[in-house]
């Protein structure tokens, strides 16, 4: 067999070719590491600013500031900007759909702001829920005498703007034995006005008059976003810092005979934790008291309260617009200067009970990742 004289050149060629061969997979090999650690990284941004826009949705829904949002006129909207773990940041708003539906988109984005994440949840108001089905409801002895006036007609606040239509009348006084009622100087029930005058309820009782809805007394403290220890008469009366409300006064339950003022669009939910007697003036709000309540000086509240004890009113004013629930009353008054002392008014109900409310995912369809 003949040989091949001259081999020299075959080996530069195959080890050539081997080079290239090898090259090339080291090539692709670092491309495709290249390629994998650039889509884990925008992984990490991507997941960064979605971190961030779910965390600021569910804060803005945990933290539901009523005084920002529950205050918003239908169609308004409120912005906010704010950090989040790892430098990533948002930015948030909260639109009012209806009284009672609210849209919250956020914007997350990563620390470099290269990469957007943005959700968006529909919130639904959950006011605090009063059975307000009279201008006062009580299970105990009741008296009325003197100029005292129990209201049951739907009666809007003077000098509040936007109420809604007025509702059918209430009865004056719902009770489950009218006959723990005594009267003095009310003839023929002239100090009640409803319909009727006196209903006999015999659902009421230590239970129903003091849940809310579902939440017990005990638990209502847990909503409270004012708690008073009172001592003395205490005079209450909306307060400044400034030209600003101060909401840190534990005497200022807001302003609701001048709403255009700093104070009037603040609804506090006051616990009063004890037996309390008040010397006028003003509030709004939802007032509960874990004891009696004594009123006098023409003290005015706006809103649901709930009295665990007794409620006794003494002097001149209309004291209650919306609805008082107690355990045992004594309305006796000299004289009433143009004011009822418990007026039925839905719409001071509304108002405060929606201004009060906190916001709550919907169960169903809330949730939607816009992109």
């Amino acid at each position: 067999m003949k040989r091949i004289g001259n081999e020299g050149g075959m080996a530069l060629a195959v080890a050539i070719f081997a080079l290239v061969i090898v090259g090339g997979l080291v090539a692709g090999s670092l491309f495709v590491a290249t390629l994998e650690q650039r889509v884990g990284r925008n992984t990490l941004r991507q997941q960064s600013a979605f971190n961030a826009a779910e965390a600021a949705t569910q804060q803005a829904v945990l933290d539901w500031s009523t005084g920002a949002y529950s205050s918003l006129a239908v169609g308004g909207s409120v912005t906010t900007t704010g950090t989040a773990t790892g430098g990533a940041w948002y930015r948030r708003t909260v639109q009012r759909l209806s009284q009672m539906l609210f849209l919250v988109r956020t914007e997350g984005f990563s620390a470099d702001s290269s990469s957007r994440q943005r959700l968006g949840v529909l919130v639904r108001l959950r006011p605090l829920a009063f059975n307000i089905n009279a201008a006062l409801k009580t299970q105990g002895s009741a008296k009325f005498g003197g100029s005292s006036y129990i209201n049951g007609v739907d009666t809007p606040p003077s000098g509040w703007a936007g109420c809604p239509a007025t509702q059918p009348t209430q009865p004056a006084v719902r009770i489950p034995d009218p006959s723990q009622i005594t009267y003095s100087g009310c003839s023929n029930q002239s100090c009640l006005n409803g319909s009727p005058k006196v209903l006999q309820d015999t659902s009421i009782n230590s239970g129903t008059l003091t849940t809310v809805g579902d939440i017990p007394f005990d638990s209502l403290r847990n909503y409270a976003t004012k708690v008073v220890y009172p001592s003395g008469t205490p005079k209450i009366q909306p307060s400044l810092t400034g030209t600003s409300c101060n909401t840190s006064d534990p005497l200022n339950w807001g302003d609701p005979l001048n709403p255009a003022l700093p104070c009037g669009s603040y609804y506090p939910i006051i616990w009063v934790d004890g037996n309390v007697s008040i010397n006028g003036v003003e509030g709004q709000g939802v007032l509960i008291v874990n004891g009696d309540l004594s009123v006098q000086g023409g003290f005015e509240f706006f809103g649901p309260v709930l009295v665990k004890g007794s409620l006794k009113t003494t002097g001149t004013g209309g004291h209650f617009n919306g609805g008082v629930i107690a355990a045992n009353v004594d309305l006796e008054q000299n004289t009433v200067l143009g004011n009822a002392v418990v007026n039925y008014s839905s719409c001071a109900l509304i108002r405060v009970l929606t201004a009060t409310a906190n916001g709550s995912i919907l169960r169903e369809r809330s949730w939607v990742n816009l992109y």
